[in-house]
Formats: C-alpha cells, sequence, structure tokens
C-alpha cells in the first residue's frame, strides 16, 4: 500500500473519540467513590468502637465520666449554668452540644474563646462549670483563656488524652477542678483518610458529647413524670418532634389527677374561706376546671445555695416544662406563669426573692389568696367565683386552686384566673 492511500485512509476517520463501550470509567469512577465512602464510614465506625471500648474497661475514663455527670447536675441545681467552648471543627461540635443540653432542659451557654478575651468572659459565673473541648489538648486560644476562668468553676475536657497529667489545658487547675474525658482515636486521620481533616475526632467528641448530655439529663430529671423524655418534648413544640409528641398527647379531661395534701392550702381571706362545690353537669358539653388545670404534685419548689434570686425562679420554670411555667417559692407561695413571664423581662437576674417583693414586682401568691373551688366546677361557674372574690375583696383572683371531689381539703391542681377568663370565646 502506497503513502498516500494511507493517508487517505486516515482522513476518512472522524475527529471526535467513539463513545467509551458501556461508560466503564464512569462506572469504575461511582465505584470508587462509594468505596471511598465505606472506607470512611468503616473508618469513623472503628473510632466509636474504639471509643467504647475506652469507658467499658478503664476505670479512670469511668470515674471521670461520672465525676463530670454529677458535677453538671450541681451546677444547674445550684443555679449555674454549663459554658460550652471550643475552636474550629472543636467549637462546631461545641455548639451542637450546648443544644442538645439544652434541649434536656439542662441550662447551658457557648462562648467562643477569642470573644471571652475581648469582654464576653463575663458569661462565666462562679457557680458555672467550663466544658472545653480540644482534641490536641493544647488548642492555643484556649490555653490563652484558662488563667482568666475564675478558680470556683471547674473545667472539664474532652480531648485526646488518656490522663489529665499530660493534657496541658487542664495544667491550670488542681485535680479536684479538673476533669479529663478522653475522646482519642484507634489511628490518625491522615493514616486512615489520606487527609488531616478532622473526621473520626469529631465523630467521637460528639458521641462523648452526647453520652454526657443523656446521662446528665436522667440524672437531673429523675421525677416520675418529668423525666428526660417529658424534658424534651417540652423543648419541642414544633417541626416533626412536636408534631409526634402533640398526636401522643392524651386530651384534658382524660388525665389522671392525684391529690396531695392540704398542708399546701390553708382558708385566710375572703377569696378562699369557702369551698362552693357545682354539681357536675349531666352532659360533658360544659369544659369543667379540671380540663385546664396544672397538677400541684408536678410544679417544682425553687432551691438555691444561699437566698432564692430571680435567675433561680427562671431556670426552674425553665428546667420543669410540664409546670407550665409555675413555680412553688414555698410549700405556702406559688408564682403563677404571668408573673414569671414579666419576670423574665427584667435584666437583673440577681435580685433576690425580697428584693423583687420590696419592688412591688409582681411575685408569688399566698395560699390564703388561692380560691378553692371544687374539682366538679365548670369554667362558667369559677368565672362567677371570680368576678364574685374580686367584688368582695377589692383585688383581683390571681390563682385558683382545684380541690379534689371527694375530700375538699385535698388540692388536685392549679389555675391561674386570667387563663379561666381566657377560656370563654
Amino acid at each position: 500500500m502506497s503513502t498516500t492511500s494511507v493517508l487517505d485512509g486516515f482522513s476518512l476517520l472522524p475527529m471526535t473519540p467513539p463513545d467509551l463501550v458501556d461508560g466503564l470509567p464512569s462506572v469504575h469512577q461511582d465505584a470508587a467513590a462509594v468505596t471511598t465512602a465505606i472506607h470512611v464510614i468503616s473508618t469513623e465506625r472503628a473510632a466509636l468502637a474504639n471509643l467504647e471500648q475506652i469507658y467499658q474497661t478503664d476505670r479512670l475514663a469511668q470515674e471521670n465520666l461520672a465525676r463530670a455527670v454529677g458535677q453538671i447536675v450541681r451546677t444547674v441545681r445550684n443555679g449555674g449554668k454549663l459554658v460550652v467552648c471550643g475552636v474550629g471543627k472543636s467549637g462546631k461540635i461545641g455548639q451542637k452540644l450546648e443544644a442538645t443540653m439544652n434541649s434536656m432542659g439542662i441550662y447551658s451557654a457557648f462562648l467562643h474563646p477569642t470573644e471571652a478575651l475581648h469582654g464576653d468572659l463575663g458569661m462565666i459565673r462562679p457557680h458555672d462549670t467550663l466544658l472545653v473541648i480540644s482534641f490536641s489538648g493544647r488548642t492555643p486560644e484556649l490555653l490563652l483563656l484558662l488563667p482568666h476562668i475564675p478558680s470556683t468553676v471547674p473545667v472539664i475536657a474532652i480531648t485526646s488524652h488518656m490522663h489529665p497529667d499530660t493534657c496541658p489545658i487542664l495544667s491550670f487547675h488542681s485535680s479536684d477542678m479538673g476533669i479529663l474525658l478522653p475522646a482519642p482515636i484507634h489511628e490518625d486521620e491522615e493514616s486512615s483518610l489520606g487527609v488531616r481533616a478532622p473526621t473520626s475526632s469529631t465523630t467521637v467528641a460528639l458521641a462523648l458529647g452526647d453520652a454526657l448530655a443523656i446521662a446528665t439529663a436522667r440524672r437531673l430529671h429523675n421525677t416520675p413524670g418529668r423525666g428526660p423524655a417529658e424534658v424534651f418534648k417540652g423543648f419541642h413544640p414544633g417541626g416533626a418532634i412536636g408534631a409526634a409528641s402533640a398526636a401522643a398527647v392524651l386530651t384534658p379531661s382524660s388525665m389522671s389527677i392525684t391529690s396531695i395534701s392540704s398542708d399546701y392550702i390553708q382558708s385566710g381571706s375572703t377569696a378562699s374561706s369557702e369551698i362552693v362545690s357545682f354539681p357536675r353537669p349531666a352532659s360533658r358539653q360544659q369544659p369543667l376546671i379540671t380540663d385546664v388545670l396544672v397538677p400541684l404534685d408536678q410544679i417544682p419548689t425553687v432551691s438555691a445555695a444561699d437566698e432564692v434570686r430571680l435567675l433561680d425562679v427562671l431556670l426552674t420554670a425553665i428546667q420543669h416544662p410540664n409546670a407550665k411555667s409555675w413555680v412553688a417559692l414555698s410549700p405556702s407561695e406559688i408564682i403563677p406563669p404571668s408573673h414569671i413571664r414579666s419576670l423574665s423581662q427584667s435584666s437583673n437576674v440577681d435580685l433576690s426573692a425580697s428584693a423583687l417583693a420590696a419592688l412591688g414586682l409582681p411575685f408569688s401568691v399566698s395560699r390564703g389568696d388561692w380560691l378553692r373551688v371544687s374539682g366538679a366546677s365548670t369554667l362558667d361557674d369559677v368565672r362567677r367565683r371570680i368576678a364574685k372574690a374580686n367584688s368582695a375583696c377589692g383585688s383581683r383572683v390571681k390563682v385558683v386552686a382545684v380541690m379534689h371531689d371527694a375530700n375538699p381539703e385535698e388540692c388536685v391542681g392549679v389555675v391561674e384566673a386570667e387563663e379561666v377568663w381566657g377560656d370563654c370565646g
């Protein structure tokens, strides 16, 4: 064949390469992507298995986890909060942990260490606990911050270190004020995945943070009917979680009422000196006062290490959503929801209970001023009683005490008077 005929043959070939048969490179690329993703998942699963093994077998890790839970519970019960601190990806984990803690009724706040050094350090109060997240245990921003933390504030550290003596961020505190929660990984991320991006390290930190939140919630919320599940649902009225919770809630009229001792209520003023029992209607067309009451045994009593402050009252209301913002100051005094809402607008949460009363702010209502009505009363019956009491006493009834049908000396729950009027329509 001549050179000319060969060249003529090439000129007949198309310039665009032919389509690949069955798209093999594309298939190979997809398979490689899936293989890579599975490898990442497998690596992070191994990291979690390693973390589980540590807390199953390491006595110091177990003791420190129990200490951390106990410390956070004491902090919240004493009117303090958990301050979560971290930088970069650890900071993102910290923000998620703060949100989880708050959704469980564990008062928490996130603090960026750099912002703390420029004025936000005032967020940390003497009765708080600080939780820092740092895989290396030597994050520069945290090392700059920690010397300025009040000496009364314990520090919990989630880090890769297995012993507190090797962890730089715990070197500023004595052993009784520092708690190490080890969260190492089984192999470094560059060896596992070829890149040093935080992957396995953030996964184990997130898992340990979730474990800490759930364990703390179970210790903190241990009253029957007011456990972590009820608290969590109370803080999620919206979205799919709220919709699922609403669908599962029984109608108020079907709820079981548990009576408590009449020590809470003694006869006092004209408004509460007489109980008028109204016959239960033959038909259930008219709503009863029991349909809207809050059971008295679900209302928490505020507690504090020293004198009760406004902050203690507000925290108690937040941590007990089933009480619908009712808070007992003592067995003889109760704070209704409208007063809680008004007090929450105050800019000085350190005001004591006595100072609030001296300032004339709406606060607690004495049991002698509670209007006592029968549990068989309809809402219309109670409205008439409220109007009559308001006219006779010259002051407005704030709290309606619902008494047991069979035993008029036993209170089963309370209703705010303004809520009774609000149900007119």
